[in-house]
């Protein structure tokens, strides 16, 4: 084990704070919107807590794995190299990734955690099962990451989409 991060481990308040800055400069909280013809209105909101890093530094995301006790490390499809710290499951967001970054504040990712946190209690409230306020829950992930700069749909096809459901 790396032996700088040997004695943070051993100091146990440091950890979060570790794990803070590397969520701020590493991590991502994202919405994903997939069109699925079963879905009630052809939509589904996806979302995602990450953490990126090289395979050399998987340690890294072993240590914030064990301390967020949840989440799995896969491989980046298309990247032999890169792993992914992958948290999809709603219950485990629920109950252990938002009540951590909610007691444990992050600097630069602060605005999208907490768009990321309304959706994903929307979802939890069922939000999403009435046409109003599934738009406002699309709406809301596109202001997140860039103002979905980088997404497939544009909001406003996606919203037209909608229309008369």
């Amino acid at each position: 084990m790396n032996s700088g991060l040997s004695k943070l481990l051993r100091k146990k308040n440091r950890i979060k704070l570790y794990i803070i800055g590397f969520v701020d400069a590493e991590g991502c909280f994202s919405v994903s919107l997939k069109k699925q013809k079963d879905a009630r209105f052809g939509w589904v909101l996806d979302p995602i807590f990450q953490v990126t890093q090289h395979k050399n530094s998987k340690l890294v995301l072993d240590v914030i794995k064990d301390e967020l006790t949840c989440g799995r490390i896969i491989n980046k499809p298309g990247q032999k190299d890169t792993l992914i710290y992958l948290v999809d499951n709603r219950r485990q967001l629920t109950e252990k990734i938002i009540p951590f970054f909610e007691k444990h504040r992050l600097v630069v990712k602060e605005k999208d955690f907490e768009k990321f946190k309304d959706i994903v209690q929307g979802l939890e409230n069922k939000e999403h099962q009435k046409i109003d306020s599934f738009k406002k829950l699309v709406k809301k992930a596109f202001e997140m990451n860039l103002k979905g700069k980088q997404r497939r749909y544009k909001l406003e096809e996606i919203l037209e989409d909608l229309e008369g459901k």
